[in-house]
């Protein structure tokens, strides 16, 4: 028997095979080792690749962008060719992007799962913007083949250039159906896995592109539109009021003279204006409504010798000039096609142009530093014909609308002015033709109570005046707008509206400073006495689509309040006097359940403040919290951080858009995102 075997059993495989050398066993690991040091390798300089690219891409887009909204500017203020190579230096910078998106290491990393999401989505941000650099350029190279560019269609010796907006018109249909696309190219990218800062960018460049989508969109109908707007094929006529802010309505302010204004084939004809209270009064019901919130809600102030003088307390101007229009043809069986309403402050921008002028009739220079003040106050204590001083407003307006359409055109400078008063809703315009109006609609003359593309959180103080006099040129106004995010989604908001009178108790005719006899229904039986320079304001503030208002209070003490909605807008309404010298706060505090998108992770919140024009600048201050654990990490302006809140204060213009962005610390946010991919069903039954 040998030795090294055991008895009654057979040597097996491993007893026969030889022992394999160390050397041999450890090359399999060392094979392993450098396939995996390879592949991380590779990985690696695809990273660092990635990185540098998405770096690289980052520098070109917001290059591409800032001479985007250059470009923006420049044609706004009516230079053409300053655009077009503004637009030009954006596009090289997007064409730049989207070169290095084409290189190999990029095209590689897109093949890796997730990672390659956040190529894919870069690759879109920037292919769209460069589609829409090229829109820009179909539309800024148009214009500039205006005659004097843009102010080359600004009317001129009496007469719109109806023919040079047809090859405009044009270039903005092919400049909409770019933006289209673009638009879908960016929708088609991924929105979800994306690494670093790539998610925000595409929701920015989403957003942005959205806006300017909507702006050319929008002059492409109004091009398309206008030749029938001036009369290019058949003569337009037109309700033109003159408001006047010193007493407040919806709109801005009470009509106190009109013209029918004719155009035909782009020549104005003005009527002479005459006041308002001429117009004849047509029972109300002969009268179509617009709609059933202004019947139900305004027809109360229409009664009685206060029809015409009424007829614009909603503060929607499509509505109210629908009513104008349905009024006018119950009252002289003549069917208008769409009203324009304009306030002393845009015959001031058209007198900044124009340069001074001599009033017929008045024996009075106005210019554009007097007269606002001379329309709105000073005329009623220098006229003493109570004829003159219902229409002075009107023939202010005819002189200066006059002129400016039968003078020279205009250079850039002076028309940036003009379209800076328009874009004020110092002017409003309505067209019953729907083309036309579909394209005021995305423009500030549209002056609707929800302008296109405002938030779901919308806050608007308006005030029409109730006293029947003028003194709301002496009114200064203040508001104050705090809210405060919660973790649910939902806000808690508190606004004081502060209003200050500051009217002469003499020194001033009745006219101006009261008391009069012809207060609205409601004030006139709330507040049967009133002495001079005592105003009476009939407050509305809308608080949004899905606010609860929860309290009010007057100076401290509760006070019962009316609630309403208009066209889905929810408001607050109370009449309160104030006596010269006196001011008063109101105090309203509201909740709204969904304010703000995102999870407890982070969100965003955005709102829109929607500004009354007033004789004295308005006064904003507004604080947003967020909710409580987290931290605001991005404000829009004018907004700015001040500890753990985005806050503003100043006079803003017509309309004021915010937004912010808020998240947790970074361990918080990560932990609730494993604990939400844990916790979220991968399947619904």
């Amino acid at each position: 028997m040998r030795s090294g075997t055991r008895q009654g059993t057979a040597p097996t495989d491993s007893d026969e095979r030889p022992a394999e050398p160390p050397d041999q066993r450890r090359r399999p690991r060392r094979r392993t080792v450098l396939v995996l040091g390879l592949i991380l390798g590779a990985v690696g300089l695809l990273a660092l690749s990635l990185t540098t690219t998405v770096r690289d891409v980052r520098e070109d887009l917001l290059r591409g962008r800032s001479a985007m909204e250059q470009g923006r500017a420049q044609l706004v203020a009516g230079d053409a060719e300053a655009a077009s190579s503004s637009f030009r230096e954006g596009q090289q910078a997007f064409d730049h992007a989207e070169n290095r998106t084409n290189g190999f290491a990029f095209r590689a990393v897109g093949w890796l799962p997730i990672v390659g999401r956040t190529s894919d989505a870069i690759t879109a941000v920037a292919d769209s913007a460069g589609m829409a650099a090229d829109a820009t350029i179909v539309l800024s190279d148009a214009a500039a083949q205006i005659p004097g560019g843009l102010s080359g269609l600004a009317p001129s010796s009496g007469r719109i250039p109806i023919e040079r907006f047809h090859p405009l018109a044009r270039a903005a249909a092919d400049a909409d159906e770019l933006m289209s696309a673009a638009a879908l190219r960016l929708e088609g990218a991924p929105t979800s896995l994306l690494l670093g800062p790539v998610g925000p960018a595409r929701r920015d460049a989403q957003s942005e592109l959205r806006d300017l989508g909507e702006t050319i969109h929008t002059a492409s109908l109004l091009l398309k539109g206008l030749p029938t707007f001036v009369g290019a094929e058949d003569p337009r006529t037109y309700f033109f009021g003159a408001q006047n802010p010193a007493e407040l309505r919806g709109t801005g302010g009470l009509i106190g003279a009109y013209s029918i204004l004719r155009i035909d084939n782009g020549r104005f004809h003005f009527s002479p204006f005459v006041p308002i209270h001429n117009l004849p009064q047509p029972p109300l019901r002969s009268i179509p409504s617009p709609n059933e919130d202004y019947s139900a809600n305004y027809d109360q102030f229409r009664r009685g010798g206060r029809f015409w003088t009424s007829i614009n307390v909603m503060p929607d101007f499509p509505s109210v000039a629908q009513a104008i229009l349905n009024s006018y043809e119950a009252a002289t069986d003549t069917r208008l096609d769409g009203v324009i309403l304009a306030d002393p402050f845009a015959e001031a921008a058209l007198l900044e142009v124009i340069g001074p002028v001599r009033l017929p009739g008045y024996e009075v220079e106005i210019d554009a530093d007097n007269v606002v003040a001379f329309t709105t106050n000073e005329a009623y204590s220098l006229l003493t014909h109570s004829r003159q001083r219902k229409q002075v407003l009107g023939d202010v307006a005819r002189a200066a609308f006059e002129r400016f359409v039968t003078q020279p055109s205009p250079d850039k400078e002076d028309l940036a002015g003009f379209l800076e008063a328009a874009s004020g809703r110092h002017i409003q315009v309505f067209s019953d033709d729907p083309v036309v109006q579909q394209g005021l609609a995305g423009t500030p003359v549209a002056g609707a109570l929800r302008p296109m593309g405002a938030d779901d959180d919308l806050v608007s103080v308006v005030v029409n005046s109730a006293a029947g006099s003028k003194v709301d040129f002496y009114q200064e106004r203040s508001v104050r707008y705090d809210v405060e995010l919660s973790e649910d989604g939902s806000a808690a908001a508190t606004l004081d509206l502060t209003l200050r009178n500051e009217a002469p108790v003499s020194g001033q005719p009745p006219y101006v400073i009261g008391p009069s006899r012809s207060l609205g229904e409601g004030a006139g039986a709330i507040l049967p006495y009133l002495v001079a320079g005592e105003s009476v304001a009939l407050v509305n503030v809308y608080c949004g689509t899905d606010c609860v208002p929860q309290e009010a209070r007057l100076d401290g003490a509760p006070v019962s309040v009316r609630t309403n909605v208009d066209l889905g807008m929810r408001y607050v309404q109370h009449y309160y006097s104030i006596r010269s010298g006196e001011q008063h706060t109101l105090r309203l505090r509201w909740d709204d359940p969904g304010s703000w998108e995102g999870n407890s992770s982070g969100g965003t919140y955005g709102m829109t403040f929607t500004n009354q024009i007033t004789i004295r600048p308005s006064r904003l201050t507004l604080t947003i919290a967020p909710p409580q654990g987290m931290r605001i990490v991005s404000v829009s302006a004018p907004l700015r951080i001040e500890g753990n809140s985005a806050v503003y204060e100043g006079e803003p213009g017509p309309r004021l858009d915010v937004e912010i962005e808020f998240r947790p610390p970074l361990p918080i946010r990560l932990w609730r995102n494993v604990t939400r991919f844990l916790t979220t069903p991968m399947f619904q039954l």
